[in-house]
């Protein structure tokens, strides 16, 4: 069984969007927005970042360069390997404790000696880590050295990996631990690893592929900035070329257990640069236009390398590297988005008034709570990474608006089916706007109720044949119908040759009771033309009697899923239709009830006819007939209604000689008028026999 087409409709739409997610994620979209998204978190979150203790950086800087251009030295970029080894013997001295050197040595140099010399003063300092690539070994560490000096190679990592892992936009987020730099920098060894003496273990687990993504604790100037020793290599080139030149003195044979005592026997350089790094971690790099060393970070702007692998250093040695979610997060994430908007926002749609505003308030909360959620994790130590909930939420959104535009549209066609043939059209345009006015159940309010009926339809159709009889009638319901819908009613239905009308709903209608009185007369004078019409030909001129009567009645639609009816209830709709049928007591045409005239007066032409108790009531109502609209009356007629509006008045006070003279006049002036001799004689009786004391001028009706 097909769903209706005003029903919102879950399942196709959220096959599309899953459909639409996969497509966008496809085009990578997502993920570019959620790198922008991470490094964002990146750059407000390095201030919070704890710093490690205990570390520094010296960099080959443009300074460097510049003091060992000049002379005696006229060094130019790339350095001699003599200068290399001289940085170290100067940091040594200086009392580091452990150096990372983020240069690559890959060749041997033209100076097989100076290869040696920096070899052997790398190796025999052992808190010197120097930088590779996994395809190949420093060669200042030729395998015939390290086969010759084994006791300087064995449980110490000698050297780590410093090849950069860019994503696809360049910037580098995360780092392949396992023998990296970093990681060679915190493993233990027994003489000299400074996370051993912490208690530390090496290095913190980490995914399978080895890959942590970084929390950035700063670029350069702003590590500089928190009190992150940042130093130029110069000085320590400079302090270190004395001490290795007295170093080969005592060790021609550039023996490097033998270069390390000397270096370390010699008194400690003094100054602020030598001080700032004593007992630290150092990671040595190259931060000068010439040395063509930078990479791009979150943090916005491309910084040297060596900042990478100390960043690096600190998530290892705080074991605060991001962990993250992975990307069935992220999907589970963009699924419940649309399974929120499919099953709650999406049906708000179709609810009461709700409109857009339940699934777009749904979609931005969403939204919002996936950002808001991101960057909670991302300081609890988690990446999540948020655009696809973020774009499920945007698309979940516009799907249940294109939904929504589609139910509205099916709705409107539904109404115009429902009520197109039989309101007008200022009420078919009202249920455009506002469709809740017809959904299933009702509500109280205050309308006028109109029933017409042709009067004598029996004898009518005894003297036509069918086809003569249907199309007269329906020449007499058209013409009716039109002039309730010029007046703005709701015709509620037929009842063969009957029409009952309602005038207040669904449109509101300020003047209801007015309006059904226009129509009222309005539709007699129609019938007087069709009369005109039918006379010649059928030999007949039809009647019509009509009541109309106001009250507070329960509107709104009533029956089941197969079939519904728009209609009222209550007992000022009975009334309405108990005064229709006593207009054949009364000898009137239109019967009000008593708040229709009430409501009516003072725009139309009215007269009291009777105390009237309909069959089940105890209490009688006084009702009216409509005589004309006040601005089309003439003097006749309104000298009729006062006559006979003074006459009843008497009639009811129990005064029967002045009612008599009062419809006397009213004789005089509608000598036919059926109410008036009604009355005429009933006055003339009672004055020459009184009633009884409990006599009440009371009209009660038998039938229904």
């Amino acid at each position: 069984m097909t769903a209706p087409a005003t029903q919102f409709r879950s399942g196709p739409w959220l096959l599309a969007c899953l459909l639409l997610l996969a497509v966008l994620a496809a085009t990578g979209i997502p993920q570019r927005l959620d790198r922008l998204w991470f490094d964002r978190l990146q750059d407000l979150g390095r201030s919070r970042a704890p710093l490690p203790e205990g570390t520094a950086l010296v960099l080959i800087d443009e300074q460097s360069l510049a003091a060992l251009g000049q002379p005696p030295f006229g060094m130019r970029w790339p350095w001699p390997r003599s200068a290399f080894a001289a940085l170290l013997a100067g940091l040594q001295a200086a009392g580091v404790e452990r150096a990372g050197i983020d240069l690559v040595f890959f060749e041997q140099s033209a100076a097989a000696e100076q290869d040696l010399l920096l070899g052997a003063a790398a190796a025999g300092w052992t808190g010197v880590t120097l930088a590779t690539v996994p395809e190949r070994q420093p060669a200042v560490w030729p395998d015939a050295f390290r086969a010759a000096h084994p006791d300087l190679f064995e449980g110490i990592s000698r050297w780590g990996f410093v090849r950069p892992e860019p994503d696809s936009d360049g910037v580098v987020r995360r780092y392949r631990a396992p023998g990296s730099l970093a990681a060679a920098l915190t493993a233990t060894s027994a003489a000299t690893s400074a996370a051993t003496s912490a208690g530390r273990e090496a290095v913190r687990p980490g995914p399978p592929d080895g890959l942590i993504l970084l929390r950035w604790r700063g670029g350069l100037e702003s590590l500089r900035a928190r009190g992150v020793p940042v130093v130029p290599a110069a000085p320590f080139v400079l302090a270190g070329w004395p001490l290795l030149d007295e170093a080969t003195r005592q060790h021609p044979d550039f023996d490097p257990a033998g270069l390390s005592r000397s270096i370390a026997a010699a008194p400690p350089p003094a100054g602020a640069v030598f001080e700032a790094v004593r007992g630290r971690t150092v990671l040595v790099g190259a931060n000068a236009a010439a040395t063509f060393d930078a990479v791009a970070t979150p943090l916005g702007a491309a910084e040297p390398g060596v900042v990478l692998h100390w960043n690096a250093l600190a998530n290892l040695l705080a074991e605060d590297a991001l962990a993250d979610t992975g990307a069935m997060a992220a999907w589970g994430a963009a699924l419940l988005a649309i399974g929120l908007l499919a099953f709650g926002g999406g049906r708000g749609t179709a609810g009461r008034g709700a409109g857009l505003l339940v699934p777009a308030l749904s979609a931005a909360a969403f939204a919002g709570s996936a950002l808001a959620a991101s960057g909670g994790l991302f300081l609890a130590g988690l990446w999540f990474a948020p655009a696809l909930a973020v774009a499920a939420s945007a698309i979940g959104f516009t799907a249940v608006a294109v939904e929504r535009f589609r139910v509205e549209r099916a709705r409107k066609q539904e109404i115009r089916g429902w009520f197109g043939a039989y309101v007008s059209p200022h009420v078919v345009d009202r249920l455009m706007v506002d469709p809740h006015a017809i959904e299933l159940g009702g509500e109280q309010r205050e309308l006028t109720i109109l029933f017409s009926d042709i009067a004598g339809f029996t004898t009518l159709s005894e003297r036509l044949d069918p086809p003569a009889l249907v199309a007269l009638i329906n020449r007499f319901l058209e013409d009716q119908t039109e002039r309730i819908l010029d007046r703005h009613g709701y015709l509620d239905k037929y009842i063969g040759d009957a029409v009952m009308a309602v005038f207040g709903s669904p449109e509101p209608l300020p003047e209801h009771a007015v309006a059904a009185c226009y129509a009222a007369l309005d539709c007699r004078a129609a019938l007087e033309r069709l009369n005109d019409e039918i006379e010649p030909v059928h030999g007949l001129r039809l009647g019509m009697r009509t009541g109309i009567n106001t009250g507070r009645v329960v509107v709104g639609n009533v029956g089941s899923t197969h079939k519904r009816n728009y209609t009222v209830l209550g007992d000022a709709v009975n009334l309405a239709s108990r005064l229709e049928g006593a207009n054949k007591e009364t000898g009137t045409a239109i019967l009000l009830g008593p708040r229709t005239a009430a409501l009516a007066r003072e725009q139309m032409v009215l007269r009291p006819v009777a105390h009237l108790q309909v069959k089940g009531k105890t209490q009688a109502v006084e009702v009216f007939e409509l005589m004309a609209a006040r601005d089309r009356a003439d003097a006749d007629t309104l000298a009729l209604a006062d006559a006979f509006t003074a006459g009843f008045s008497a009639y009811c006070r129990r005064e029967f000689a002045a009612a008599g003279a009062a419809f006397e006049t009213a004789a005089r002036l509608r000598p036919d008028d059926a109410p008036t001799r009604h009355y005429l004689g009933e006055a003339r009786t009672l004055v020459a026999g009184p009633p009884a004391a409990d006599w009440q001028p009371v009209l009660r009706l038998e039938t229904k």
